[in-house]
């Protein structure tokens, strides 16, 4: 079966991905073959497939026996690492992505192209909740969706943020403050005694989202778990107005405790929008 036009140019990208390593080694440079050989680690038979199929594509040339990018060699070479990040990208991102979903207000994927991804699947299953950490040291005000996020792990050090001004205010389910309470309660009664901390209880969140000073940051714990498994923080403008979109929408149908202890919980608990 002949290939049509559409599947020639998808062949002709498959190629160019493949060989990209060699796309990417040439950009602003240029080289001979054994030196092509030697920054690829490959067989000169393997360089010369290479180069041969690349020059007959017409994004290579050979001038005086090296090799360098002609013009439109470079533009797709620049193309082949954007679309390698992006995918790359996109591939972490899946969890959140799918959970964003399920957010009352709509937002294009690609606006985290650029987002900083933090997950837990490369030797450290701490790396995302450091990465919340030093977020949370560098920002002087915090508004949190899903206590979760802040509970029970590094709960001091985020108590302490607190307790020395960093303005708090925090959006959650009534049976995680409960067990936060309990677990915690001298530390709830500091941080609430410090005039710095508000929380606020809904009755359902679809993921952890927090937004710092200068960058918005969400999460995605383990499901039965309170295991942060993926945290993804960006400081894009789109992101931003999306993200405080969202956390307006659920503050506006957040109940606040008055006091973040047991009698705060229990009026919460008490009120139509729970007790019903």
């Amino acid at each position: 079966m002949a290939n049509t036009g559409h599947e020639d140019q998808l062949d002709v990208l498959i190629d160019l991905l493949r060989r990209s390593p060699l796309l990417e080694e040439l950009q602003g440079a240029e080289y001979d073959r054994r030196e092509i050989e030697d920054r690829l680690g490959v067989s000169r038979a393997t360089s010369h497939r290479h180069t041969k199929l690349l020059d007959e594509l017409g994004v290579i040339e050979r001038v005086d026996g090296r090799f360098r990018l002609t013009e439109s060699g470079a533009l797709l070479a620049e193309a082949c690492v954007r679309f390698k990040r992006e995918a790359s990208t996109a591939l972490q991102l899946a969890p959140v992505l799918e959970a964003l979903a399920d957010a009352p207000v709509p937002i294009d994927n690609e606006a985290f192209a650029d987002a900083t991804v933090t997950n837990a699947e490369h030797g450290d299953p701490h790396a995302p909740l450091v990465r919340f950490i030093a977020l949370v040291r560098e920002t002087e005000t915090l508004h949190a969706l899903d206590l979760d996020i802040v509970a029970p792990a590094r709960l001091d050090e985020i108590q302490g943020r607190i307790v020395g001004g960093m303005e708090t205010e925090l959006i959650g389910l009534p049976e995680v403050a409960r067990e936060i309470i309990e677990g915690y309660p001298e530390k709830c009664i500091e941080a609430c005694e410090s005039g710095h901390l508000t929380v606020k209880l809904v009755d359902e969140i679809p993921f952890a989202l927090t937004v710092f000073d200068h960058r918005v940051g969400i999460g995605v714990c383990e499901p039965d778990t309170r295991i942060l498994r993926l945290f993804v923080d960006t400081d894009a403008d789109e992101v931003r107005e999306w993200a405080w979109a969202v956390y307006e929408a659920y503050e506006g149908e957040a109940i606040e405790m008055e006091g973040f202890g047991p009698e705060g919980l229990r009026r919460v608990m008490e009120t139509p929008a729970f007790s019903s």
